[in-house]
């Protein structure tokens, strides 16, 4: 069966974004609490709300970037299993996330959507509607149009 390319660039974010049950994080959440999360969610990022503001973001890859040391950037594996015991770990996420600056809306298309991911480096937008966090949009979840 063929895929039409154009229906699925012109589906809308609100008909494939992932709305149920998302798990937010507050700007003085620990960083150990954020590894959990992502780790216990399977998930590469998770919002930032303080109330029903939307802050930012907190990826992965960020929190990977506190458990390199800085001396030493030929690290070629990192286990962050042992940070999940931690309970003092130093920062919170409102020192480790990214200000919010690439936002998806639900009526924005597929192509659209792409575009903005792809400009923002991010495998992940956050979609808003009226100045709320509707959902999320994962790459993937582009990705999995192509195979329906």
């Amino acid at each position: 069966m063929a895929v039409d390319m154009e229906e699925i660039r012109n589906t809308l974010v609100k008909d494939i974004m992932r709305k149920k049950k998302i798990k937010k994080l507050k700007p003085t959440d620990s960083v150990a609490t954020a590894i959990r999360w992502l780790s216990s969610h399977e998930l590469s990022m998770l919002p930032v709300m303080d109330g029903g503001n939307y802050l930012g973001e907190v990826f992965e890859e960020d929190l990977l970037k506190i458990v390199i040391d800085p001396r030493d950037m030929s690290t070629q594996q990192i286990v962050m299993e042992p940070l999940l015991g931690m309970s003092f770990f130093p920062k919170s996420v409102k020192d480790v996330m990214r200000k919010h600056n690439a936002f998806l809306s639900p009526d924005d298309t597929l192509r659209s959507a792409s575009k903005k991911m792809y400009m923002a480096k991010a495998g992940v937008l956050p979609v808003m509607e009226n100045g709320k966090l509707a959902g999320l949009l994962f790459a993937d979840d582009i990705i999995s149009q192509l195979i329906r």
